[in-house]
């Protein structure tokens, strides 16, 4: 039966050819690009090919540089051509928001034991990709350091590599991150490649504003053998001989998607903003299958302007100063969330324990990522201004680490001046501008009250430090919208980062690195998706190579 949808699918291909590739052109980016002689020809062999490389990397973000760099490092007399959306060479998409941190290790074994577990009881995954993963993440300092990063730029970062310490393999994890004050400017992994890829014109050339619209397959063979991009307004035919990585990120800017995969009517993406899904249907019309299309990092609520035109800067809210309601008034999580958390509790019971590790938290022993509503208020009083709860626009301050502390604003801010909230000189009337049920909203400021009093939240088990009565006028309310950080869903890859079909047979010189279908599905070990970027982008180079 395999056998017969396939030729049939190798039939179907053949018949259609170049004809549907402006269609496919059209879909992806719902533009216009134009190129008349390729657009009407009636079959694959009739296109006039634009241009010419060994291999296609679409996407230049840090997955995508890494893969150019390590095809270079592999074999320098092939010719590479790396695409990026956006206008800028450092990538548009995740990456460069990101923290630069990366996920490393010492022990292969040990790291792989510890995938396995963050795996859980997810069986997609196999664990041959986990292995490959493993084995390349304890080689990415080596790896750094043969192009030419010093020891100096480099530095361990103590107590940000284990996210998930009560894992029996959590031991194994390490991090590390490019110097923020280096001298030279390597603050950050992307520039680091970046300064490498710019040493290597030779053989990787890079051209952005250029939008995959479509990949091209061989009807004979179902090989993916080109691709088209757009280049202002006319669509431009390269031919790959080598093969196609896609390194295009996820889908945390296409809304439609958001709503169709993590179930957020509205959401909020945290950074950049040209992940909107079009690897993915580019390679969904040549029959890839998917996975972890639910996988996401974020989930939290953060600031929204009141009128919804502008979302508040990434952890503009200090969350251990008020607590957050739904539209119904009612508190509805342990909602002390933060963004993520690392705390050593090796040897403690995960289900008893609490914090957002990427979006994950406590829901009755699993850790799972709770759906937040499309609207909710986080609500404070003065002492909780007075305490960072609203930062404006000093939210770098809060970070990381002190995100978690009480700490005093130094600084005048105003969240009803921002556009961002209300304040009330009673709970009752802030109640009735956030048009929530007035009973139910000075209810549950009473019972946190108590809580508060008892140092004992019986409703959601927050941390008794994160305690803060509610009871100094004026009162304040937020208003909240959920926000993505980034998506893991994408096309199947196997342990040699080949893009599967879905009869689990890879197709054939496709490929992907990072975020576009990451390994990640049940728990997220932070900095993993950097590391990931890196791994796999080695991988696809070396599969590249070593199948000719």
């Amino acid at each position: 039966m395999t056998d017969s949808l396939f030729q049939t699918r190798r039939s179907f291909i053949k018949a259609a050819g170049a004809a549907t590739l402006g269609a496919l052109a059209l879909g992806a980016t719902g533009c216009a690009a134009k190129n008349p002689e390729n657009d009407a020809a009636s079959s694959v062999a009739d296109i006039a090919w634009d241009e010419e490389c060994d291999v296609l990397v679409v996407g230049g973000g840090a997955a995508g540089m890494a893969t150019a760099i390590a095809l270079s490092e592999a074999d320098p007399a092939l010719k590479v051509l790396l695409l990026e959306k956006g206008g800028s060479e450092l990538g548009n998409g995740n990456s460069v928001f990101s923290s630069g941190v990366i996920f490393t290790g010492e022990n292969a074994a040990d790291i792989f034991e510890y995938l396995k577990e963050l795996r859980g009881e997810y069986s997609g995954t196999p664990d041959e990709v986990l292995k490959a993963f493993a084995e390349e993440i304890v080689g990415h300092k080596e790896w750094l350091f043969g192009l030419g990063a010093t020891q100096t730029m480099i530095k361990d970062y103590p107590g940000h590599g284990c996210e998930w310490c009560e894992l029996p393999h959590a031991f194994a994890s390490k991090a590390v991150l490019f110097d923020k004050e280096d001298p030279d400017g390597m603050t950050h992994v992307v520039k680091f490649l970046d300064s490498v890829l710019q040493k290597k014109g030779e053989v990787v050339e890079r051209k952005t504003n250029a939008p995959l619209t479509a990949l091209v397959q061989d009807p004979e063979g179902a090989s993916v053998i080109g691709g088209v991009y757009e280049d202002g307004s006319k669509s431009v035919y390269v031919k790959a001989n080598k093969g196609v990585v896609m390194t295009c990120g996820g889908f945390e800017n296409d809304e439609v998607m958001k709503q169709d995969y993590l179930s957020y009517p509205r959401s909020h993406p945290a950074a950049g903003v040209c992940n909107t899904g079009d690897g993915h249907r580019i390679c969904g019309k040549l029959g890839a299958d998917m996975w972890h299309m639910n996988s996401y990092a974020g989930g939290w609520n953060n600031a929204v302007k009141l009128d919804g035109s502008e979302m508040a800067p990434y952890r503009m809210l200090k969350k251990n100063q008020g607590i957050s309601v739904g539209v119904n008034g009612r508190r509805y999580y342990m909602d002390w969330d933060g963004t993520t958390m690392y705390k050593d509790w090796a040897g403690t019971d995960l289900s008893l324990n609490y914090g957002c590790r990427h979006g994950h938290q406590n829901v009755g022993g699993d850790w799972n990522h709770v759906q937040q509503p499309v609207v909710s208020w986080f609500v404070f009083d003065s002492n909780g201004l007075a305490n960072s709860a609203y930062l404006g626009k000093y939210a770098s301050t809060n970070t990381l680490q002190t995100q978690t502390q009480t700490t005093q604003n130094e600084f005048e801010v105003d969240p009803v001046a921002d556009g961002y909230g209300y304040a009330a000189a009673s709970i009752e009337e802030l109640a009735s501008l956030m048009g929530v049920p007035v009973e139910e909203l000075t209810n549950t400021i009473a019972v946190w009250n108590d809580a508060c009093a008892a140092g004992d939240d019986a409703q959601f088990h927050r941390p008794a430090d994160t305690l803060v009565p509610i009871d100094k006028p004026p009162f304040y309310a937020v208003k909240c919208l959920p926000e993505v950080l980034n998506t893991d869903g994408g096309p199947r890859r196997n342990e040699k980062a080949q893009i599967l079909d879905l009869d689990g047979n890879p197709i054939p010189r496709l490929y992907s690195a990072g975020e576009f279908g990451s390994v990640w599905c049940d728990k997220y070990q932070g900095a993993g998706n950097i590391s990931e970027c890196l791994a796999f982008g080695r991988i696809a180079a070396r599969s590249i190579v070593e199948e000719g």
